[in-house]
């Protein structure tokens, strides 16, 4: 290797990507679980699903954190280029084993992300039919504007007799 980059550092440079790749796996099976929470309605399973992946994006936050360190430590930039430019320094038969971590977390974050993109327009239409039922329930849907026998416009009709005796 180069002086530019220990040995003792690369290992746990692979390290820390393992973790993060387990720790992604996991978020990925969270989330898919989170779908299907939120497509069944299974609101109190869904409070759970949520408490865990609040606990796991932390420990996918400190996981990142110190794999940016141990790129940073070395000179590298914590980016696809800087990691593209540290496979440059080690041995040729590491490098395949970097590579296959680096794109499987690639891919799998990816995955998350799009699943992640999916639950959250799950639940926000879950919330604008609540929140139109709620308005239908509570009667404060906006009132349509009525024209009157002068031509004016009055708003609301909760004030016109439907009908008489």
């Amino acid at each position: 290797m180069s002086g530019k980059v220990s040995p003792k550092v690369a290992q746990q440079l692979l390290q820390a990507m393992e973790q993060d790749l387990a720790l992604a796996t996991r978020l990925k099976s969270i989330l898919q679980e989170e779908k299907s929470c939120l497509e069944l309605r299974q609101y109190p399973a869904y409070q759970q699903v949520v408490k865990a992946k609040t606990d796991l994006l932390l420990q996918l936050d400190q996981a990142d954190h110190q794999r940016k360190q141990l790129m940073e430590s070395m000179g590298f930039n914590a980016d696809r280029s800087g990691f593209m430019a540290f496979l440059q320094f080690v041995p040729a038969s590491w490098k395949d084993k970097y590579l296959e971590i680096w794109e499987s977390l690639s891919d799998t974050m990816n995955t998350c992300a799009r699943l992640n993109k999916v639950n959250g327009k799950i639940l926000a239409h879950s919330q604008n039919a609540i929140e139109r039922l709620m308005v239908i329930i509570l009667g404060q849907g906006s009132q349509p504007s009525i024209y009157q026998a002068n031509g004016r416009r009055s708003m609301g009709g909760g004030q016109r007799i439907l009908a008489t005796a």
